[in-house]
């Protein structure tokens, strides 16, 4: 195992979770605690992963592991706590986060300096890589900068969006938007024309939003303090789904249509979250099951409740035009509540952590779950199972 020394900062990308505003680490003079996980990347094939640790006013550092045999790579040490991770998308770097206004590449299998991103006016709380360019965005002060790494100079600024501080940034797939949070609120971007959405994401006064996180190349899903999930679509700002959730962490895996959630807690909740459109297949059975939902016999109505939430996610649309529009109160009353079911109850609990959990990232292929949290632990789950796979120990700031 290797062991590098961290001078440098960065942030947040797409499919990583850093903390959820608020969530300000411990106060000073607390008893001694196990190392707090801050963040986690996979790296695009896969294979690596990183995990960050350590608030801001506490010594940090980071870690990589083989993803295969969980062998420890190596790991880095800083002066201060290392707020995030972002894989470049060709794999061969990684920039890490250690509290200071500069960013730090590394070679992901050994760790090795590969060079630095910056200076900015103030540290460094939140970088992604552009899917399409490989430019880096970061954000420190109220600018968020793409940086060409290359030549290490800026290549382009987006201004006037947050007033001091961005604190967390995640592009869409297809790298056309950029969703950017700050202390401030959350705006969303033109990454092409560098112009702010001004409807992207609208925020009533006292609201937060937690989590943003793209499901598809043109929406977006998150929390907000009210524990409620909003799914919009850009650039509009259309609300396509309100419900009911399970708060501010949240980390999406498209290749399963299943979706990770966490509120403060030590449990993450999985749930069935495909947004794709029907089958022509699903979309007969869910026709015949509505009409199942009117039947004379109570059986039958039973029966195909349970079946439509069976179906999960792809039947939504039509269960809610049911619930509204529903020939008979039996139909628009079944309607509702296997939505409901739907929306709100979790295919599965993953329970092990035993301090909150923060970060979590799916592997690209969706059949792992990384979770880390405040016991000092990275925790590996199969999402369609709920079996823990592994248990990886974070290294602590102090080398100790």
């Amino acid at each position: 195992m290797t062991t590098t020394r961290l001078v440098t900062a960065c942030g947040l990308l797409a499919g990583l979770t850093a903390a959820l505003p608020g969530q300000d680490g411990p106060a000073a003079g607390a008893p001694l605690r196990p190392p707090s996980v801050r963040a986690l990347a996979y790296s695009p094939d896969g294979a690596v992963l990183v995990a960050t640790v350590g608030w801001s006013g506490e010594p940090g550092a980071a870690a990589a592991w083989d993803v295969t045999t969980r062998k420890q790579l190596w790991v880095g040490r800083g002066p201060a706590g290392h707020p995030a991770a972002a894989f470049a998308p060709d794999g061969k770097s990684v920039v890490v986060a250690d509290g200071t206004p500069t960013a730090v590449r590394l070679d992901p299998r050994t760790g090795k300096g590969l060079g630095k991103v910056g200076p900015h006016p103030k540290v460094v709380r939140a970088c992604a890589f552009h899917p399409g360019t490989g430019l880096l965005a970061t954000g420190s002060d109220g600018t968020i900068r793409l940086w060409d790494l290359a030549a290490g100079t800026v290549a382009r600024e987006f201004k006037g969006g947050h007033p001091a501080e961005v604190s967390a940034l995640v592009f869409s797939p297809d790298g056309r938007w950029l969703i950017s949070t700050g202390p401030d609120g959350t705006r969303g971007w033109d990454v092409a024309a560098g112009t702010e959405l001004k409807d992207a994401v609208k925020q009533d006064r006292g609201t937060a939003v937690y989590g943003p996180t793209f499901v598809a190349p043109d929406r977006v899903l998150f929390g907000d303090n009210s524990a409620t999930q909003h799914l919009l679509e850009l650039p509009s700002g259309q609300e396509l789904l309100r419900y009911k959730g399970w708060g501010g962490g949240i980390a999406y895996a498209p290749a399963l249509g299943v979706a990770a959630f966490h509120w403060h807690s030590p449990e993450v909740r999985v749930m069935d979250l495909a947004f794709r459109p029907p089958t022509a297949e699903e979309s007969a059975r869910v026709e015949k099951l509505l009409r199942e939902f009117d039947d004379d016999s109570y059986a039958v109505r039973v029966a195909a409740s349970k079946a439509m939430r069976g179906l999960g996610s792809a039947a939504e649309p039509a269960l809610r035009r049911a619930a509204a529009d529903g020939p008979s109160a039996e139909v628009r009353m079944r309607a509702r509540e296997a939505r409901k079911q739907i929306l709100e109850e979790p295919l599965r609990t993953l329970k092990g952590h035993t301090a909150r959990v923060g970060p979590m990232a799916f592997s690209p292929d969706g059949k792992v779950l990384a979770t880390g949290a405040d016991d000092g632990t990275v925790r590996l789950w199969d999402p369609l199972t709920g079996a823990e796979l592994a248990q990886l120990e974070v290294p602590t700031p102090t080398g100790r």
